[in-house]
């Protein structure tokens, strides 16, 4: 491991999720100073967007749910990131099905966002936070 950047919803002081993930992940073990929070991952395109313009990934693992990661990649490809794919166990229960559905119309979106690359809903200044994890 060389950095991670967490990226996710942080639009709400009660919601964060590169919160819960930098801490998950410090929790078990991985050092602080090779994480890096992106707290304007409102939705995959402006992570995977944000991930290229804003931190300069030019190669990525993309971790998450089975049912997302197939999209996650193809979104971060249209944003010029050179990505892979790992999914991360899912819980079970009556959950998966609502996310499946979901996942539908979350395909039909990227579809759009992946031929018209917009820009994110907060593009913001250059982050260097990645860069000075891969020199730590």
């Amino acid at each position: 491991m060389r950095a991670l950047l967490v990226t996710g919803d942080n639009s709400r002081e009660e919601y964060d999720e590169p919160g819960t993930m930098r801490r998950y992940l410090v929790e078990r073990g991985v050092p602080a100073n090779r994480i890096v929070a992106d707290y304007a991952g409102f939705d995959t395109w402006d992570s995977c967007t944000r991930a290229k313009r804003i931190f300069g990934v030019d190669r990525a693992l993309l971790v998450s749910q089975g049912f997302h990661v197939p999209r996650a990649v193809a979104l971060c490809r249209a944003a010029g990131v050179h990505a892979h794919g790992v999914r991360a166990p899912e819980p079970s229960g009556a959950g998966r099905y609502v996310d499946r559905a979901r996942e539908l119309a979350a395909a039909v979106k990227a579809g759009f966002e992946a031929a018209l690359t917009p820009d994110p809903r907060f593009l913001g200044p250059r982050e260097h936070g990645v860069s000075r994890a891969l020199r730590d």
